[in-house]
Order: C-alpha cells, then structure tokens, then sequence
C-alpha cells in the first residue's frame, strides 16, 4: 500500500523552493484560502471540463521546467502557494514526466464570487516520473483548481489536496513466466482431469515451497479433492475445515507470508490460502483466471511491464501483497480450466464427481 503525505505534511518536504529568480516579480495578491470556501452546487463533469482539465495538464506537464510558464498557471493569492512551489520543484527534478490520467474527480461551485469565478474542481493527477538514474516513479495526487479571471477555460491551481510519496513501479525482469531449464526440479501434479506442470520459486518464497515440497511428499495431497472452485478465478486444495489437518504444516503451525516485487498472481500462478497475514498452512490455490480486473490493475502500482503481462494473459493483481505466490504453472492448464469448470454450489464445492489430486512428483526437466 502506498505512503500518504497529507498537504499539512507537504510543506516539510526536503525539496527546495523556486528561487526568487525564478518566480514573476510582480506583488503576490492578498493570500486567500480555498481550503475554506463555501460550497453551493456540485456538478457531474461532463465531455468539456474533462478536455479543460486534460488540456491543463498537458501544458502544466510540458512546462515543469519552465517556472514562468508554470508560474502563469498558478492561482496567486492561494494561501498554500508555497506549498505548490515545493510540488513543482520536486517534479522538476524528473527528467521527464508522463501523464497517465488526468480527470476531474469534483465539479463544484462556491459562495461570494461571481458567475466567471466562483467554479472549482477537485483534480486526479496520475503520472509517470523517469528519473536521472533510469528509476520510473508512479504517483498519483489530488490537486485543487479554480476557473479564475474572465475565460472560460482559465483553470489555476490553487493548491495540493493529497499526494503519495511514489512508488518504483520499474521494469523487473518477469522470470515466473520462463520455461524451466533442463536440469531443474519441477513439480507434477496428477488429478483426474489431467496432468498440471508447475515451476517453484524456492528462493524467492522458501518457506512456502519447503512446506508444499515436504507435505506433498509424504501423500498429504493425495485423493484431496479440490474444495473451492470459482470459474474466471481459481481453484483450491488443502486441509479438510474443522480439522486438525486444517492448520497442518511441517513447521507446526502457521508461517509468514512471503511477499516480493518478482512475482505475480498472474494466470497460472500458483499460491498461498490464508486467512490473514502470516496465517498461511496447507491451504494452495491457482489462479485460472484469463482476465484481469482492469478496476483493480488501475489501483495498483505495479512494474509496467508486470501490469502489461496482466493485460495480456490474466490473473488477480489485488491478489498481489496478500497472498504468497510461490509456483507458476508452465504447462496443464487445461486441466486447470477443467476444474474450474465444474458445477458448484454457491460456496464454489463441486456439486459431483469433484476433481482429486492423484499424486504429486518432483523430477528434472528434460
């Protein structure tokens, strides 16, 4: 989940203001705050304000380093100027920035202005910072706008209403989705619908896969049956509920999570139920989904090209930073899709001939 600097917070931000060089000579009007206007009618935005609000932030974006520019977008008696500056100094320092999404989130109207001043807008600001060492920070703030002067399309922005502190949300290199190399231990997984291929990530979540490894081993998954199918989602396997075999684990009891920035609940994934943080046990699940909720992909920061594999192949994105993912499918998921694919009763249980789990082997690859 992302940090959050609140705008109290953000004048204590270690960036450095615009010098006074770089800012218009002219006197500042008396300072007014827009945190406390009144409030009179709120509007749904419609086709003309989102090209007003776009159109602003394209020529915000292009001129960052360009403080006179910038300066002629900036309401001049707003009582957190300061605060702005200190925004725009910090965005300055990207190389480059790309906007993402630029939208009105609140269309409203205040008290005591007239009919050309009196509009403001509360503004979503997504967008991409490339930084001088190749790092690509995605952050997403709110931004407070007033139609001020006598145009219609003279949009100023007053002030900061939120902000994140940013996320790396650069390449990594996605080597869950890579064919095994010859030589290395995988894993199959005989059920009656078919054979499932799995690579496992021991490094990156050992725990996960030492308590599967060893569990499967010893036939703790054999004639299991899958107990929680969801078509478009996943399916599960694990203890029987309100059993002491419920909870089983090799290391007596429930572990920890084991969360990294290399993998991804993406179609195929292969990772642990739980029942809240560090609570993971015997329970596993793959993910068979072959879309992704784009709602959801929108709401996280993710690598870029992790997010684009989401697009491309499916899977669960929220999934990611709750659960432990700690395999990938490589091949069989036909078989995964048939189980998913069964009849169920509105808790996702199969309502007959409900699929096992034959036996588990680990081999080399050939």
């Amino acid at each position: 989940m992302k940090k959050v600097i609140r705008i109290a917070a953000a004048l204590s931000l270690a960036v450095p203001l615009m010098s006074a060089s770089m800012v218009s000579a002219a006197p500042a009007p008396a300072a007014h705050d827009y945190n406390k206007e009144i409030q009179v009618n709120q509007f749904r935005p419609h086709g003309g304000d989102k090209a007003e609000v776009e159109g602003f932030f394209a020529e915000f974006v292009k001129n960052i380093a360009n403080p006179k520019e910038v300066e002629k977008l900036l309401a001049a008696d707003s009582q957190t100027r300061a605060a702005v500056q200190e925004y725009l100094a910090g965005l300055s320092q990207f190389k480059e920035v790309k906007v993402v999404e630029a939208k009105v989130e609140k269309l409203y109207t205040v008290a005591d202005y007239d009919a050309f001043t009196n509009y403001r807008a509360i503004a979503k600001f997504k967008y991409l910072g490339y930084t001088k060492d190749n790092k690509i920070i995605e952050k997403t703030d709110y931004i407070g706008m007033a139609k001020l002067g006598k145009e219609a399309t003279d949009w100023k922005l007053w002030g900061l209403v939120w902000q994140d502190s940013g996320i790396d949300v650069s390449d990594v290199k996605l080597f869950q989705l890579e064919k095994p190399a010859k030589g290395e231990e995988i894993c199959v997984i005989t059920t009656d619908a078919g054979v499932i291929k799995l690579r496992l990530f021991p490094d990156k979540a050992p725990k996960a896969v030492q308590n599967f490894k060893e569990l499967s081993q010893k036939g703790f998954y054999n004639e299991r049956l899958f107990h929680r199918v969801i078509n478009d989602f996943m399916i599960q396997i694990g203890g029987k509920e309100e059993t002491p075999e419920e909870n089983e684990t090799i290391f007596g009891g429930a572990f920890e999570d084991e969360f990294n920035r290399d993998l991804f609940h993406f179609r195929g994934a292969i990772s642990m139920g739980n029942e809240g943080p560090n609570s993971n046990t015997n329970h596993f699940f793959i993910v068979q989904s072959p879309k992704v909720d784009q709602q959801y992909l929108d709401l996280s920061a993710l690598p870029l090209n992790a997010e684009a594999k989401y697009q491309e192949i499916g899977g669960r994105a929220y999934l990611d930073n709750r659960h432990t993912v700690f395999g990938q499918v490589f091949e069989g998921m036909e078989a995964v899709d048939k189980i998913a694919a069964q009849e169920t009763d509105e808790n996702g249980l199969p309502l007959k001939d409900a699929i096992r789990i034959l036996k588990i082997e680990f081999v080399k690859y050939e």
